[in-house]
């Protein structure tokens, strides 16, 4: 990567939203490193980022605006919706087309000593995996799409906690001696530090529709896979006056013919002429819908939509569920697509802008890296049609990945023109490289 000479013009333009959260112009510069750093370069390491540049620090300095400056990164992710926002209100907007999406991702890495780093279970890669696993909400308006924020689940099996404790117990009582106590005492504490910290994944999710809210976001629905189908995330959206659309799993109990069943044992009672062909997009389905009472819901009835993609109901069916009961089945497939984009904008993220790309081991500065990538991903935003920030623009650029190429070239251009200006100064040129290689 050729060295940096000056920031990008979109981080020079949107940065001032930004810079009444830091207290020092040092940070401000130090912020502006970051974010052209997560665009532009290859890694997004605080070393390899630092050495983009070539009028740099020591990277020691880039690395302490990470872990140990003093800045509040959910003041930055507050600045950052605000500009999105800003944004997004250059044409009317309506808050009923706006959707909240719900999802996780894992921010994988090699076991090390990481904060709050475990081994879970990934989904897409159908083997368990050292990663941090990270809860986002993303907004959604037509052609308009932001992240909004993002918590840290960390997992905590109180079961397996509590075994280690009473084995560690037993065998104080059995040695007797002070370090053994004190050891065993020192666990106690932990483990109920973390038990109070601990919250489930479903907790959070209802905790960012609740921020989402707070942060005057316009939306009318949430929407979520089945993991998140839970009282404690639709409690929060209901009294919120807000409506959702979950996933749902296949082995929930739904009350049929005066008994509980599983889902899935119901709609084997369902012949495939039950099921209408459904256009979404540019796919044919085969839908079947149904109001059903669902136990584990505080006995709710909820719309179910069960789907195939083929005629002869072969496979398994994928299944949503809504709180809007009067909604037909074509409708509620089509506001859950929305949430699609929450899956690219993972991609986006990991892929051009390093998300899970850091080697910091506190969870501070892991988690202003995950805002900074955030942030990093807004400024690129700017770069399409006003008010049109993702899928939909389709010119000068339509990808973040193109996104992410423009500005390097951009970049390029402007040591082009440094070296002419130095050249122009009478330079030698001898000197001119000396200074690029140094």
């Amino acid at each position: 990567m050729l060295p940096i000479v000056r920031f990008p013009e979109i981080v020079e333009q949107q940065a001032p939203w930004f810079d009444a959260v830091f207290s020092t112009d040092e940070q401000r510069k130090h912020f502006r490193e970051y974010v052209t750093g997560l665009i532009a370069g290859n890694e997004a390491t605080v070393t390899a980022i630092n050495d983009l540049f070539l009028e740099r620090n020591d990277q020691s300095a880039l690395n302490k605006f990470l872990t140990q400056a003093e800045w509040d990164e959910t003041e930055l992710n507050r600045q950052r919706v605000q500009m999105e926002l800003a944004r997004l209100y250059r044409r009317p907007v309506r808050a009923e087309a706006g959707r909240l999406a719900i999802d996780d991702t894992l921010a994988h890495h090699t076991r090390c000593r990481m904060d709050w780093l475990a081994y879970l279970w990934d989904h897409a890669q159908g083997r368990y995996t050292w990663a941090h696993d990270v809860v986002t909400s993303y907004y959604v308006n037509r052609s308009d799409q932001f992240p909004v924020n993002l918590r840290h689940w960390y997992q905590f099996q109180v079961k397996k906690e509590r075994a280690k404790l009473r084995q560690m117990a037993e065998v104080s009582t059995s040695q007797q001696t002070l370090e053994g106590y004190r050891q065993y005492l020192v666990d106690l504490l932990i483990f109920g530090i973390r038990q109070q910290l601990y919250h489930t994944k479903t907790t959070l999710a209802a905790d960012l529709v609740l921020d989402a809210v707070a942060l005057h976001v316009p939306f009318s629905v949430v929407t979520f896979d089945g993991w998140f189908l839970h009282n404690e995330l639709i409690d929060q959206i209901e009294a919120l006056g807000k409506d959702w659309i979950g996933g749902c799993p296949k082995d929930r109990l739904v009350w049929v013919n005066d008994r509980w069943v599983q889902l899935q044992d119901y709609l084997k009672t369902i012949p495939p002429v039950a099921y209408r062909p459904t256009q979404i997009h540019d796919h044919l389905y085969w839908t079947f819908t149904k109001v059903l009472k669902f136990k584990s819901l505080n006995h709710r009835r909820v719309r179910v939509v069960a789907s195939f993609d083929n005629p002869d109901s072969k496979g398994e069916p994928f299944l949503l569920t809504s709180n809007r009961k009067d909604w037909e089945r074509t409708h509620i497939v089509l506001t859950y697509s929305d949430r699609w984009p929450t899956e690219t904008f993972n991609e986006d993220v990991k892929g051009h802008l390093g998300f899970e790309d850091y080697q910091l081991h506190k969870l501070r500065g892991i988690r202003r890296h995950w805002y900074l990538c955030f942030a990093a991903y807004s400024l690129l935003g700017d770069q399409g049609h006003p008010g049109r920030s993702r899928h939909g623009v389709h010119a000068p650029f339509e990808s973040t990945g193109q996104r992410c190429r423009a500005v390097a070239d951009e970049l390029l251009g402007h040591l082009v023109e440094w070296i002419v200006q130095r050249t122009q100064e009478g330079v030698p040129t001898a000197s001119i490289i000396q200074t690029l290689l140094a």
